[in-house]
C-alpha cells in the first residue's frame, strides 16, 4: 500500500509491516505506531541516500516490519563493495538514531519514556537487520561477501538457509517463554513468520537473479567503458553449467578454450557465452559454442 512519496521516491507498506501496525494498536500502543514508522522510514531510506550516492536511483522503498527494502534501478550490477555499503548504512542509521534517543532517555524528562521506547525500536532494528540472514541487512552484507568467492545463486542459498535456521530458534523462544511465564512474544512470531515466508522466496528466485546479476554485466562494461576481468582457460569439453558457476558479480570474463592437448581453439567474452547460454542450453560443451 503506498502512503506517499519523499523526494520522488515511493513510500510502501508491505502487507506484514501493517501487520505489525496492527498488533501494536491491538496492544493498546497505538500512540506508538508513528515513532515505529519513522524508525524504519529513517532505517531505509539511509539505504537509499547511499545507493544515490553511488549513482542508482530509488524508484521505491517497501517498509518490512524489520527494515524494509529500497527498489534500486540497477541493483543487479551493484558491486559486492558496494553493496555491503548500502546494506550497512540502514543499522548504522539505526545505531545513530538509537543513541540520539539515549540522551533523550537521560535528559528528556516528562519524555523520557518515548525516548526509551524510541531508543528499543532502533537498537532493535539495528541489530535484527545485522543478523545474517535474507532479506535481513546482514544477510545482504553476507551474500555480497560470499559473492566474492562463490557464484550469486549459491551464497543466496546460504544466506536464506541461515535465515530459516533463525526463524526456527525464533519460535522455539517464544514456545520457551509461553511454557516458563504463560505470555507470548508476538514480535518474535512475526519476525520468525517474516523470515521463513522471505527466505523461502529468496530461494526460489536465487536462479534467475543470479541470471540478472551476471547478464546485466554487458550494460556495466558498455556504460562505464572499463571494467575487472579474468581469464579462464578451459579444456573444450567442460560443460557450460560447470564454467558459469565460477562467475561473480564484480568480475567480467574472457574465456580461452584449448582442447586436451592444450591448443587454443578460440575465446569467448562472457556476454558471448550467456547468448549462446539460450541457444545451446546449460549441458552443452564450451567448445560446440565457439
Amino acid at each position: 500500500m503506498q502512503v506517499g512519496k519523499i523526494a520522488g521516491v515511493k513510500i510502501v507498506l508491505n502487507p506484514w509491516f501493517i501487520a505489525l501496525l496492527l498488533l501494536f494498536a491491538l496492544a493498546d500502543m497505538g500512540g506508538k505506531v508513528l515513532l515505529v514508522f519513522s524508525a524504519v522510514l529513517l532505517h531505509e531510506l539511509a539505504h537509499a541516500q547511499v545507493a544515490i550516492h553511488f549513482g542508482f536511483s530509488v524508484a521505491q522503498v517497501e517498509l518490512l516490519p524489520f527494515g524494509g527494502v529500497a527498489r534500486i534501478e540497477g541493483m543487479g550490477i551493484v558491486g559486492s563493495k558496494q553493496e555491503i555499503m548500502i546494506a550497512v548504512a540502514g543499522p548504522v542509521a539505526s545505531l545513530v538514531l538509537a543513541a540520539t534517543s539515549y540522551v533523550g532517555v537521560l535528559y528528556g524528562g516528562m519524555w523520557s519514556d518515548v525516548w526509551e521506547f524510541y531508543y528499543k525500536t532502533n537498537m532493535m532494528l539495528a541489530v535484527f537487520n545485522l543478523l545474517p540472514g535474507l532479506p535481513l541487512d546482514g544477510g545482504r552484507m553476507l551474500r555480497a561477501w560470499l559473492s566474492l568467492y562463490m557464484e550469486y545463486g549459491k551464497a543466496t542459498v546460504i544466506a536464506a538457509s541461515i535465515s530459516q535456521w533463525i526463524s526456527i530458534f525464533l519460535v522455539l523462544f517464544v514456545v520457551y517463554e509461553y511454557l516458563s511465564n504463560s505470555t507470548v512474544n508476538l514480535t518474535f512470531l512475526v519476525a520468525a513468520l517474516f523470515l521463513h515466508t522471505t527466505s523461502n522466496s529468496e530461494i526460489k528466485v536465487a536462479g534467475f537473479r543470479t541470471l540478472r546479476v551476471l547478464s546485466q554485466k554487458k550494460g556495466e562494461l558498455v556504460a562505464r567503458g572499463v571494467m575487472t576481468t579474468t581469464y579462464f582457460t578451459v579444456v573444450n569439453h567442460v560443460l557450460l553449467k560447470d564454467l558459469i558457476k565460477r562467475f561473480t558479480a564484480d568480475q567480467y570474463y574472457v574465456v580461452r578454450v584449448v582442447d586436451t592437448e592444450c591448443i587454443l581453439g578460440g575465446t569467448l567474452t562472457e556476454t558471448e557465452i550467456w547468448e549462446k547460454l539460450t541457444s545451446k542450453g546449460l549441458y552443452a560443451k564450451i567448445g560446440e559454442v565457439i
